[in-house]
């Protein structure tokens, strides 16, 4: 078990990368990188970086938030309980979609 929390399997890989692919490639994914880690609490976890170039099409946050969850699942499903940690780097320039407001 200790070889496997600190290595990514490469059908693991392929599957984190296609999922952030999938999702986040509207918004200009350049690049996906993904590790095996240590949370702060010392638990293992897998760390996905996403790396953007400025797109047109502002970001969606229900799309970055759904991602986690879809990840997750997925991952699940592939028998990998390690915890998916999503950072996204985005071009600074990058415009937000506006959150929709809940009716008053």
């Amino acid at each position: 078990m200790q070889e496997r929390t600190h290595t990514v399997n490469s059908e693991i890989m392929a599957l984190i990368e296609q999922t952030v692919r999938e999702m986040m490639g509207p918004f200009g994914l350049k690049s996906v990188n993904v590790r095996a880690g240590e949370d702060h609490d010392g638990d293992p976890v897998i760390f996905v970086e996403a790396h953007y170039g400025l797109s047109e099409t502002p970001v969606d946050l229900e799309v970055t938030s759904a991602l986690a969850t879809t990840l997750r699942s997925r991952l699940w499903e592939h028998g990998e309980v390690r915890f998916p940690h999503i950072r996204h780097k985005f071009n600074e320039n990058q415009k937000v979609k506006p959150r929709r407001r809940a009716n008053s």
